[in-house]
Formats: C-alpha cells, sequence, structure tokens
C-alpha cells in the first residue's frame, strides 16, 4: 500500500513543500511534486496553506500524515521565531479547523538528519562526498546547515529502524581563539576580531559566533575586512562576487571559518555516522569545500584529529533531501 505524505520545509522567508509517496512494501520514498512560496507573498498561514494545496494538487486533510520542519520554536499551539514570521503560524489551530491529517511540527533540521537514514544518501547526485570514510549504520550523525542562520541537529538510527534526535543549538557557539593552527590563520583571525570591534559591528562585550561569521550578515562582515571602503552591503551582492572569482580571500577565510565549525562540531558529538553539511549559503558556495583553508580550520582543533579523521563528510546537494527526511519521520512517528 502506498501512503502519501506532505512535507513542508519552512524557512525565515519562504516555504517550500512537497508530496512523498511511501511504499510500505519496498520501504521507497519517492517525491512527486515540490513547491516553493514566499512568505510574503501571501497575508496568513491559512493563505500560505491554500497556495500549497493548490500548487500540489493536494489537500492538508486527505494525506495520510503531515510533517512540517519549521525554522524557530514550535510550543504546542504556535511557531515562535525569534526574527518573527510575517503573520501568526497557530498551526494547533488551522489544523483543527481543517481537520488536517496527523501532523507534527519539528525542528528544520531533524529532517534533514532523517534524511541521512534513508536510501536518499546512495543516491550519487544527491550527496557529494568530501572523503571516503564508511559510514557507521548506528553511529552518531550531524546534520549541519548554513543558511539565513546557522542550524543543526543530531541523530541516531536505531537497529529496530526507529531513531532519536538530539535537542540542541549549536549556531551560537563562540569562537575563541584556535588552539593550534598557522601562524598567518591565527594573526589573521586577531585582525578580524579587532576590526568588528573597532568598527562597532561588534559590541565591546559581545561575543563572536559562528553564526555571526557565516550565515546570514557574516559574507558582508567578512567583505569589509578586506575591502573596508567597499559599498556593498547585501550578502546578495556580495555572493556574486565570491561566486564570480572577485573576492576569493573572502571565500577562502569563509572557508576556515566553516572548517573551525565543522572540527567544533567534530569534537562536540563525535559523529562516527557522518557529519551532512547542507543550506542555502553553502550550496551556493560549493566550491570553498577545494580550499585547503577549509580542511586547515578542521586541524587547528587538533584534538583527536586522527580519530575525526575516520569520520564520514560530505554535502546534501538535492533539493528533496528535507521532503524525504520528513516523509521518514512521518512514517516513523505518525503512521
Amino acid at each position: 500500500m502506498v501512503k502519501n505524505i506532505i512535507s513542508w520545509d519552512l524557512g525565515a522567508t519562504k516555504c517550500a513543500a512537497a508530496v512523498v509517496e511511501y511504499d510500505e512494501a519496498t520501504h521507497a520514498f519517492a517525491c512527486k511534486k515540490q513547491v516553493s512560496i514566499r512568505l510574503s507573498a501571501c497575508r496568513s498561514l491559512e493563505e500560505l496553506t491554500s497556495k500549497l494545496e493548490s500548487a500540489l494538487s493536494a489537500k492538508m486533510s486527505d494525506m495520510d500524515a503531515i510533517c512540517i520542519g519549521a525554522a524557530g520554536h514550535y510550543d504546542g499551539e504556535k511557531l515562535q521565531h525569534v526574527t518573527g514570521y510575517p503573520y501568526s503560524m497557530h498551526f494547533a489551530r488551522i489544523a483543527k479547523e481543517q481537520r488536517w491529517a496527523p501532523h507534527a511540527v519539528i525542528h528544520d533540521y531533524a529532517p534533514i538528519v532523517c534524511a541521512t537514514f534513508t536510501s536518499y544518501m546512495q543516491q550519487p547526485h544527491s550527496v557529494k562526498r568530501l572523503n571516503s570514510r564508511e559510514i557507521n549504520p548506528q553511529g552518531r550523525r550531524v546534520a549541519l546547515g548554513v543558511g539565513t542562520g546557522l542550524g543543526l541537529k543530531d541523530g541516531i538510527l536505531l537497529p529496530n529502524g526507529d531513531f532519536w534526535l538530539g535537542h540542541n543549538e549549536t549556531g551560537h557557539i563562540g569562537i575563541s581563539t584556535p588552539p593550534f593552527t598557522y601562524s598567518h590563520y591565527h594573526e589573521r583571525h586577531d585582525e578580524f576580531v579587532k576590526f568588528l570591534r573597532c568598527e562597532e559591528i561588534l559590541g565591546e562585550d559581545e561575543a563572536l559566533t559562528f553564526e555571526k561569521i557565516l550565515s546570514g550578515k557574516g559574507i558582508v562582515r567578512l567583505y569589509r575586512f578586506f575591502y573596508p571602503e567597499s559599498v556593498e552591503d547585501t550578502p546578495e551582492i556580495i555572493g556574486k562576487k565570491m561566486s564570480s572569482g572577485e573576492a576569493n580571500d573572502v571565500r577562502a577565510m569563509f572557508a576556515w571559518y566553516l572548517g573551525l565549525f565543522v572540527g567544533t562540531v567534530q569534537l562536540a558529538y563525535m559523529p562516527d555516522g557522518g557529519i551532512w553539511i547542507t543550506g542555502g549559503v553553502v550550496l551556493k558556495h560549493i566550491n570553498v569545500f577545494g580550499y585547503p583553508e577549509f580542511f586547515h580550520g578542521i586541524e587547528a582543533s587538533p584534538a583527536f584529529l586522527t580519530k575525526r579523521q575516520e569520520f564520514p563528510l560530505g554535502i546534501l546537494c538535492d533539493a528533496e533531501h528535507a521532503f524525504m527526511g520528513g516523509a521518514y519521520y512521518a512514517v516513523k512517528r505518525l503512521l
């Protein structure tokens, strides 16, 4: 029998959704139709839901299950986000009024880590491996995303096919002086911190976190460090410069800090099931992983490095991973 699941990927600025079919006999997932809608194109959650249903030719009430991976914190009634949504995300009310199928609103990176439990990981176009290490099937996995914010979720696949997900928030980890690195990286890091404080980009007592460098306006801060007289002030414009090769120094420094973050996450979780990286910023600048600075950043934290080099590392490239993972969550928790 085939089950039909609607899987949402709800961010602060847009919502993507897909109808995913699950075959109970083969345990296979197939993404049949998907859509993406900017939140600003709607005036309410009701209108957003209506547009999703229309574009997908499927109603929430007719599905077997619904999984909503969402940025922010869901309190059982409403979804709250630190920067705010353009309208109330009162899922409990609308689900009751419209008689939705069984549903769950979960952390936006929970579906990403759930995708690593599926056959999605065996599809060459879905995953770009950064090493050839074997995945421990029951090992701890981390899904890490760099976009508007910095997302992370860890999980473990259990022998019976069920799973466990962690409860964590790693994007706000502060950056301390790297314990070991080449002197020019060390000096540049100190100069960058001094620059941020002198320009009052960073307050006198404000901590420098990975999120403030890698996501959102982080690229703007890196760019201004190298080009302080520049009037460029949007991540989109600077991102295009990086992609076209006009700001290779910015891209190399970004690669080093991303590697430093990956190394920090390795130490925190020791994930022998792998670290799997994705997110809008990463996928726009996937060539940063070809920079030696990325691996130098990982190695800047030398503790247990030999062991950490045995952990799988890769990039989730396909746009369907959130949908597949959401459907997997729905099968295990809602059906």
